[in-house]
């Protein structure tokens, strides 16, 4: 087989040539920037691309308390933020606590139905829901002033302690006050951890927005 040969751009040029002493250093030089500019981080469109993925879903750590959450996209949760806001002012509860507790019962989700019962988006028990007046549990404005009003009950109910409301808007107002506090139930106790993360998330989030 015959050996096949190469080349090179400038083989025919004598390195004493005047344009070999121009033309190659521009040569090396070009080749060098291609080679950074193919290798230099984030020149890949597809890897920005990737990058910035994986930026909006990675949690948020609360490093004092060592809880991961995962808020969702604000285009789905500023869409309720008009009822939230009304419900707020209606009941004096503060709007970062309601919006922790949505977060929490169904990640904004408003035809949301858990394994219980509980429906819509801050998951009310079709009793619970009865109680408050709540005609359809799924209608966004009739869940969460529903939602928002029992909350405001339980603050009362504890004397404004927010953890023990929590507690009861999860394993009932009964076992809270049979406690003397949060009950040691396992999912109650992480259940109010994970609501408090995310209502710093939120309280942080509307003092950014204004």
């Amino acid at each position: 087989m015959e050996e096949s040969s190469i080349s090179w751009p400038f083989s025919g040029l004598d390195a004493h040539h005047p344009y070999f002493r121009v033309i190659y250093p521009f040569f090396i030089f070009s080749l060098f920037f291609l080679f950074n500019v193919q290798s230099a981080p984030g020149a890949d469109p597809e890897e920005t691309s990737r990058s910035k993925t994986l930026e909006i879903s990675q949690p948020i750590t609360l490093a004092s308390a060592g809880i991961s959450i995962t808020p969702v996209r604000k285009t789905k949760s500023d869409r309720f933020d008009p009822i939230i806001t009304r419900a707020a002012d209606r009941y004096k509860v503060d709007t970062a606590l309601i919006k922790a507790v949505i977060m929490m019962e169904s990640a904004y989700n408003p035809k949301a139905i858990s394994k219980q019962g509980a429906k819509g988006l801050m998951q009310l028990m079709p009793r619970t829901a009865r109680a408050l007046g709540v005609k359809n549990a799924f209608n966004p404005a009739h869940n969460i002033n529903g939602g928002v009003k029992y909350l405001r009950q339980l603050l009362d109910t504890f004397d404004d302690n927010i953890k023990f409301a929590l507690a009861a808007y999860n394993a009932g107002s009964s076992k809270v006050k049979r406690h003397g506090g949060i009950p040691p139930i396992k999912a109650t106790r992480a259940y109010v951890k994970k609501v408090f993360a995310y209502y710093h998330h939120y309280k942080i989030e509307m003092i950014r927005e204004t």
